[in-house]
C-alpha cells in the first residue's frame, strides 16, 4: 500500500450517553426554599416582572417539601447503578444558605446527613461525576461576611463581576471537596456566566487546578435541543503543551422528567417515544453527538411520587430497546467524554511506513483518555500497541480496550491512550 489513513472514532464506536442531574444536595430540597427566597426577594421587588415558569408558583410549594430523604437518593442510585446509567450529580455547596454540606446539617437528623452523605459516595459517586453547582443556587453570597447579597446567581450572574468569579467558584470546590467528595467541575445554576463565557470557563479551570490540581475539568451551562444546533464538545483556554484545557458539555434536551420545580410532570415520548422513531434521543444519536441528558432532583422525587423517576425507567426501556445489542451506545461520566473529546482534538497522529506492509502510528499527547479508537482504511493482519499485541475480535459487540475489529477494508483498533507518545505498530494484508 502506498498509503493509509487514520481518523479518531467515537470511543469502541459507540455514542456516549450521559445523565446530567442539576439541584442536587444532601437532605433538604433545594427547590422548596429557592421558591420561598425568590417570592420573597419579590415581594420586596413590587416592579419586578412575574415569571411563575422561572420563579416557581408559591400557591403550589406545599408540593415541593422541604427535605428528600436519603431513601431516596439509595433507591434512585441504585437503580441507575444496576441500569448502567453515568453521568453528572450536582452537590450545591451552601444549598440556599441552609447549611454548609461539609459542616453538615443541624437543623435536620444527623443521621439523615450521615446517610446522605454515605450513599453519594458509595452509590452515586462510583457513576456520576460531582460538580459544584455554584455556592447557594440562590442568592449571591459575600465571602467575607457569608451573608446574602440582593443579587442572585442565576439572574444578575448571568453576566458576573469578572474579578471575584475565580475566587467564588474556588470556594464552591472546595466546600465540596471538604465534605468529602471528589469535584469533576462546575455546574452553572441557570444561566449563571453565560454573558461572560470566557472568563467564567477560565475561573471553573483556574478553581480546578487550585483545589484538585486537575488541569481537565468540565463545565455544565448550555442546552441546545434544535436539530441544527445539536452540539459537539467545545474546548475552551487549550495549552497543549502542558495538557490542560476545559470542556463545555452541553445538554442536548431539556428536563422533561420532572421539571426543576417537581411539580411539572415530563413526558418520555419528548426523549424517545414508543416506537423509537420520535422525540429527540434517536435524531442526536443518528448524528453519532454526544447525547446528554438534562435532569433536575426535585423532579425525580417528585413530592415523593417518584413521577420524574418513572420517566426516567421507561426512557431507558425505550434506550435499549433502541440499542438492544448495545453497539450504538455507551453511558459514560461527563468527565470521561470530556476527556475522550480533548484527545480526540488535541492529539497529533501521524503515519509513516515501515515497509510494504508495516506501518507505524504515532499518537502524541497530553490528554490521555480510556477506550481511544481509530479507524485505519486497511485491512490488519495484527496490532502492536507499544509492544503489547491486541486481540482481533470478530463483531463490533465484542470491540472493547486493547482489541481490533476488521470491518470491510477498514479496521478498528481500540486501546487506553496514555499521556505523552504512543506507538502502534500495524501489519496490513
Amino acid at each position: 500500500m502506498e498509503s493509509i489513513t487514520v481518523r479518531v472514532c467515537n470511543p469502541l464506536l459507540r455514542t456516549p450517553l450521559a445523565l446530567i442531574v442539576d439541584d442536587s444536595c444532601p437532605v433538604i430540597n433545594l427547590n422548596h426554599f429557592w421558591i420561598k427566597q425568590r417570592h420573597a426577594w419579590l415581594e420586596r421587588h413590587p416592579a419586578y416582572p412575574r415569571r411563575p415558569e422561572w420563579d416557581g408558583d408559591i400557591n403550589k410549594l406545599d408540593r415541593v417539601p422541604e427535605t428528600i430523604p436519603a431513601a431516596f437518593v439509595v433507591k434512585w442510585g441504585e437503580w441507575c447503578r444496576a441500569q448502567g446509567i453515568k453521568g453528572k450529580f450536582s452537590m450545591v455547596p451552601y444549598p440556599a444558605g441552609v447549611a454548609r454540606i461539609d459542616q453538615g446539617f443541624p437543623d435536620y437528623p444527623r443521621r439523615e446527613y450521615d446517610d446522605w452523605m454515605r450513599a453519594t459516595r458509595e452509590i452515586i459517586c462510583p457513576n456520576f461525576d460531582i460538580t459544584c453547582e455554584m455556592l447557594t443556587h440562590t442568592h449571591v453570597v459575600d465571602l467575607q461576611s457569608w451573608e446574602f447579597t440582593d443579587a442572585w446567581e442565576q439572574y444578575e450572574w448571568v453576566n458576573p463581576p469578572v474579578e471575584p468569579l475565580q475566587a467564588y467558584i474556588t470556594t464552591a470546590m472546595r466546600i465540596v471537596k471538604d465534605a468529602g467528595l471528589p469535584c469533576e467541575g462546575a455546574t452553572s445554576p441557570g444561566a449563571f456566566g453565560s454573558g461572560q463565557e470566557a472568563a467564567y470557563s477560565r475561573a471553573v479551570l483556574d478553581a480546578a487546578l487550585t483545589v484538585n490540581q486537575d488541569p481537565r475539568p468540565f463545565y455544565f451551562l448550555h442546552v441546545h435541543d434544535a436539530p441544527d444546533a445539536w452540539p459537539d464538545v467545545p474546548l475552551w483556554h487549550v495549552d497543549k503543551a502542558k495538557g490542560i484545557a476545559i470542556a463545555s458539555i452541553i445538554g442536548c434536551t431539556h428536563d422533561w422528567f420532572g421539571g426543576w420545580t417537581g411539580y411539572d410532570a415530563g413526558d418520555p415520548d419528548r426523549f424517545i417515544t414508543e416506537d423509537l422513531q420520535g422525540g429527540c434521543l434517536p435524531l442526536v444519536l443518528e448524528r453519532e453527538l454526544p447525547c446528554v441528558l438534562v435532569s433536575h432532583w426535585p423532579g425525580f422525587y417528585f413530592g415523593g411520587d417518584e413521577v420524574g423517576f418513572e420517566v426516567l425507567k421507561t426512557v431507558k426501556r425505550r434506550l435499549d430497546a433502541y440499542d438492544p445489542t448495545g453497539v450504538k451506545t455507551r453511558w459514560m461520566k461527563t468527565s470521561e467524554i470530556a476527556h475522550y473529546w480533548m484527545a480526540r482534538q488535541l492529539s497529533d497522529i501521524t503515519v509513516t511506513a515501515q515497509s510494504a506492509t508495516q506501518w507505524q502510528v504515532t499518537v502524541d499527547t497530553n490528554f490521555p483518555t480510556a477506550n481511544f479508537t481509530l479507524a485505519i482504511d486497511a485491512k490488519v493482519q495484527s496490532v502492536r500497541v507499544n509492544g503489547r499485541d491486541l486481540t482481533q475480535v470478530s463483531s463490533q459487540g465484542d470491540l472493547v480496550t486493547d482489541t481490533f475489529l476488521r470491518q470491510g477494508a477498514e479496521t478498528v483498533v481500540a486501546f487506553d491512550l496514555a499521556q505523552g507518545n504512543t506507538t502502534l505498530v500495524i501489519e496490513v494484508a
